[in-house]
């Protein structure tokens, strides 16, 4: 009897262990992801706003906006700049439509996405 419940406290301590360490790293891992990335925030802004002049500065040599923001490469930008996150998913998306242009891209995941309307030169926000 003493045997078996000396087994049991360890089974039952064992588990509170591993209970533990999932509970830690489920909450690293949401503080990684979820975290505040002030930098990042930063330097995705700056980025559009190049992304904007350059759209500007091609309208106003072509009389329109892009229709992708590769064609902005290489007269206007050596390079499309990174947003916050990279991929296609996360990264700057340019929606073009006749009478809209609306860039974008992720600021939180999953939600939280920033944009600017190009022909009503105002900044919105979603989610």
């Amino acid at each position: 009897m003493a045997r078996s419940l000396g087994s049991t406290l360890r089974r039952l301590r064992d588990t509170a262990v591993r209970l533990t360490q999932n509970t830690v790293g489920v909450a690293m891992t949401a503080y990684v992801v979820l975290r505040p990335d002030r930098a990042g925030s930063e330097r995705a802004r700056r980025n559009a706003e190049q992304l904007i002049a350059a759209c500007r500065a091609f309208q106003a040599r072509h009389g329109r906006f892009p229709e992708a923001l590769q064609e902005l490469v290489p007269d206007f930008l050596p390079e499309l700049p990174r947003a916050k996150y990279e991929g296609p998913e996360f990264g700057f998306t340019y929606d073009a439509s006749p009478d809209r242009h609306v860039l974008g891209w992720t600021e939180l995941i999953p939600f939280g996405r920033p944009f600017y309307v190009l022909e009503e030169d105002r900044w919105g926000y979603l989610d």
